[in-house]
Order: structure tokens, then C-alpha cells, then sequence
């Protein structure tokens, strides 16, 4: 690799790094988060690993019990609450531009693979807020590329080891990757297969990987088990086919953005399954060429690993009868995804550079475009509504100071921004809690008047106490509004 094409990868690394960072340091804690913190790592060790006594789907169990060791030791500030998910991100990055400098000789096909694969902006989301996602993408990248290491360098035993060490770890980051679970180990075994001449060659080549194996199936059997008895499963966000669940992530992918008429979101649906097609009908072509030995092109087991995770997604809701998935659980198909764009852009460049930048010129077009709109160190699109939390407490703050108060505010709020607030007030050390006292969790309810300030989703939801209640904030980006007792 030209010393240019280290520059710019390195400088794109860097880039998503620290946009990554200021997000987790800017960003008030969500309301899922604050659920993690609150509800589940308080839980002991085994009750969250053995899912012992609430088997929740919002319980991401290696998340939970990295954020319960770092926070016992460095305490509760966000960015240490965080710090797992960063640990994702880095780790993403990473084992994503080793993958890239592979895939392809050009330099242009590598820096192009890796810009799509760190250029989806609601991808991006997840590798700030301390959630299983972004964690279990990490981990799953850096599967990946033990596995082609396995594949592509003498299939030694020490690089499948790693891989399913690191695909049983993203398991347990996020349940979903279990789609991406199966067909990883399947087509590496099959890899190995193809490489001995004999049962003790494949054993040798094995073995630590199934001790390995062996253990996680062991640990998350448990777990699992209680899990798919939860209704969340069967009852959140019905999506009743592979498309539905495609075009759903396509429009958070650009953020509702309204392209070509908010018809965006469907055409790229299409052309995404349109691709998925080809490069998997390519991919089978190549491979019955190379004798059906992924071996003999690696870039064939990148294609084949995202054909079956999307076969194991459907035969999986076909036998649980669950729906398909909704854009947050299908993240893990965004990298194989974006490889497979870098692959198909690869074996047009070895037949025409021109080729390959028909390609790869719109999509590159495309993504610049769809982050510089999507870009933004303020919120989270998925939970957008505890944007304010550090604005309201800001203004309290002020408001205390310019009345001389030496007690805290007593604050009301509509349920939905309770958790964010409850996060900042009990377990953030910043000091929070000098300036608010809140009123305790509470689901949907008109508000109580014994408050001093409420926090309200927007003006209308407010009308019914504007009677003893008087808005003095109002948020300059959202609707959210701040009223005080009159």
C-alpha cells in the first residue's frame, strides 16, 4: 500500500474517531441508556449473565457487565459509562481497515470500501451511546478479519480460535448477531474442510475453536432460552418481510431525509437488493470457477457470509414466527454490506478502472452528501428527545445562581424524559443533583402540581397546566419546553 493511501485511511480513521468521541462527551445520556444504568447493572454478576431473574431484550449482557466493572472502578461520568461502546468503535475501525487493505490491490477500492463502511450515519450513532450495537459491530468486524486471516493464510488454528472467540463475545453484546454467528462459523469449518486431506488434519486445524465454541453455546443456551419467551419478540415494530425491514433501515440510514419526494428510502431498498442479487449470483459464479474453494478468493466468503446471515434471518423468522428486523437489530448487516460493495468494486477493477468507478463515484457521491446532512454533535436520531436534558439543566442551574437558592429545584416531567434525567441526577458525579430534585419514575400521568418546574414534550401537551404553569425555556432545536410554576 502508497504511502498516500495510509494517509487517508488514517485520516478518515481519525475523523470517525473523533466524531465518535465528541458525541459520547455532547450527547445527554438516552433513555435506553439510562435504563442499562439504572435497571440492569445494578444486577449481579450471574443474575445478568443467566438472565436469572428478567430476561429483557434491553439487557445487553456483555455491555451491561463491561459498564458494571468500568463504573465500579472509575465511577459514573458518561464517557466512562460509555467507554465499552468506544472500545466497539475502535475496534470496528480497526479490523475494518485491515479488511479493506485486503479486499482489493487498488488504493482507490480500499479508501472507497472503507469510507462506506464508516460513512452510514445512523451507524455511526451507535458507536457513541452506551448500547450493545455499536459494541457487538466491533467485535463482529474483528471476527471478520481472523476469519480471513484463517481463510487466506494457512488456516491456523490460532486465527479461528480468534474468530469464534470474538464472534461468541458479539453474541453477547447483542443477541441479534447470532444471524451472523451461524454462517461465520459454518463457512470457515467448511474452509477448513477444504483444506485437510484427512479428519486428523481438520481436527488439529479445529479443535480450539470448538472448545470454544462449545463454551459460549454452553453460557448463552440459558439466557437465550428465557429470552425468546418475552413478547418483545413477537409484538415490537411487526415487519412482515426481508424488504419492510430493508426499506426501514435504508430511511434511517438517511434520516427521513426527504429524497426524490421521501420516495428515497424505497428506490434505495431496491437498488440494495438488487446489488445483494448480483454480487451473490457473481459470487456463486466465481466460486464454482475457483472449484468451489473460498480459499482460493477470500473476497467469495465475505459475499457468502452475508447471503448467510440474511438465509439465517429467514429460516430464523419463519421457525419462531418472529417479525423481521426493526433498523436498530439489523446494523450488523451495514458492514457486510459495505464489504460487499468494496469486493464488488474490487473484481470490477481487476476487469476496468472505469468500471469500477461507475460504481464507485455515486456511491461515494451519495454518502457525502447523506452525512453532511445527517452530521450532528447534539442529538441521537433514535432517541431524539433527550436532546435538551443538559439545557434544561443549564437553565436551572442559572436560575438558581441568579436567585441566590442554596436547595435544589424540585423537577416534574413527562415520562418519556424521565430517564435521561434520572441518569444525570443520580449517577453522573458533575453535580447534577445541586440543582434538581426530581420527582420519582412514573409512567404516563397528567403532571402533579406540587412541582416547581416540568418538563414537557411541547407546547401542546402542555396546554392542560398552563393554567398555574408558564413556559420560560423553549428549546432552539426541538419541541421540547420548560414551564415553572407561576
Amino acid at each position: 500500500m502508497n504511502r498516500k493511501t495510509n494517509i487517508i485511511i488514517g485520516a478518515l480513521a481519525v475523523v470517525f474517531g473523533i466524531y465518535v468521541v465528541l458525541r459520547a462527551w455532547l450527547i445527554p445520556v438516552t433513555v435506553d441508556e439510562s435504563s442499562t444504568a439504572i435497571s440492569h447493572v445494578p444486577r449481579a454478576f450471574f443474575d445478568t449473565l443467566f438472565f436469572k431473574s428478567d430476561a429483557n431484550p434491553n439487557n445487553h449482557i456483555l455491555n451491561t457487565l463491561l459498564i458494571k466493572g468500568l463504573t465500579g472502578v472509575f465511577g459514573w461520568h458518561p464517557m466512562v459509562f460509555r467507554l465499552p461502546v468506544l472500545f466497539g468503535a475502535l475496534a470496528y475501525a480497526w479490523a475494518g481497515s485491515l479488511l479493506c487493505r485486503q479486499i482489493s490491490k487498488s488504493s482507490w477500492v480500499q479508501v472507497f470500501t472503507f469510507a462506506v463502511l464508516l460513512g452510514q450515519p445512523y451507524c455511526l450513532e451507535f458507536f457513541s451511546v452506551a448500547r450493545g450495537y455499536g459494541l457487538g459491530m466491533g467485535l463482529m468486524m474483528v471476527s471478520i478479519w481472523q476469519s480471513w486471516k484463517f481463510i487466506n493464510q494457512g488456516h491456523q488454528a490460532k486465527h479461528l480460535a480468534l474468530a469464534a472467540t470474538f464472534a461468541g463475545f458479539a453474541v453477547y453484546a447483542n443477541f441479534t448477531l447470532l444471524l451472523f454467528y451461524v454462517p461465520i462459523v459454518g463457512l470457515t469449518f467448511l474452509s477448513a474442510k477444504q483444506s485437510s486431506t484427512s479428519f486428523s488434519t481438520f481436527w488439529q486445524k479445529t479443535w480450539p475453536a470448538v472448545s470454544i465454541l462449545s463454551v459460549f453455546t454452553a453460557l448463552l443456551y440459558t439466557p437465550l432460552s428465557r429470552l425468546s419467551k418475552h413478547s418483545e419478540l413477537k409484538n415490537w415494530n411487526k415487519l412482515e418481510s426481508l424488504f419492510n425491514s430493508a426499506e426501514k433501515s435504508m430511511r434511517t440510514a438517511i434520516h427521513k431525509s426527504p429524497f426524490l419526494e421521501n420516495d428515497g428510502a424505497h428506490i434505495l431498498a431496491w437498488l440494495g437488493v438488487l446489488f445483494t442479487v448480483g454480487i451473490i449470483y457473481v459470487t456463486l459464479n466465481r466460486w464454482v470457477e475457483k472449484n468451489r474453494n473460498l480459499a482460493a478468493d477470500p473476497r467469495i466468503f465475505l459475499i457468502a457470509l452475508l447471503a448467510g446471515a440474511l438465509v439465517t434471518n429467514v429460516v430464523q423468522v419463519e421457525i419462531t414466527h418472529t417479525p423481521y428486523l426493526e433498523p436498530r437489530l439489523a446494523l450488523f448487516y451495514w458492514p457486510l454490506f459495505a464489504l460487499a460493495l468494496g469486493v464488488a468494486a474490487s473484481w470490477l477493477q481487476e476487469r476496468s478502472n472505469t468500471w469500477a468507478w461507475g460504481m464507485m463515484a455515486p456511491i461515494l457521491a451519495l454518502s457525502i452528501i447523506n452525512l453532511g446532512r445527517c452530521v450532528n454533535l447534539r442529538e441521537s436520531f433514535e432517541w431524539w428527545h433527550d436532546q435538551d436534558t443538559y439545557l434544561v439543566f443549564d437553565y436551572l442551574k442559572k436560575a438558581k445562581e441568579a436567585e441566590g437558592r442554596q436547595t435544589p429545584y424540585t423537577l416534574d416531567a413527562t415520562w418519556l424524559l424521565l430517564n435521561s434525567l434520572m441518569y444525570h441526577v443520580e449517577k453522573d458525579p458533575r453535580g447534577f443533583n445541586q440543582v434538581a430534585q426530581l420527582a420519582p419514575w412514573h409512567s404516563d400521568r397528567p403532571p402533579a402540581y406540587e412541582y416547581e418546574y416540568f418538563y414537557a414534550m411541547s407546547p401542546e401537551t402542555a396546554q392542560p397546566i398552563l393554567d398555574r404553569y408558564e413556559i420560560v425555556l423553549r428549546s432552539p432545536h426541538s419541541c421540547m419546553v420548560l414551564l415553572r410554576r407561576k
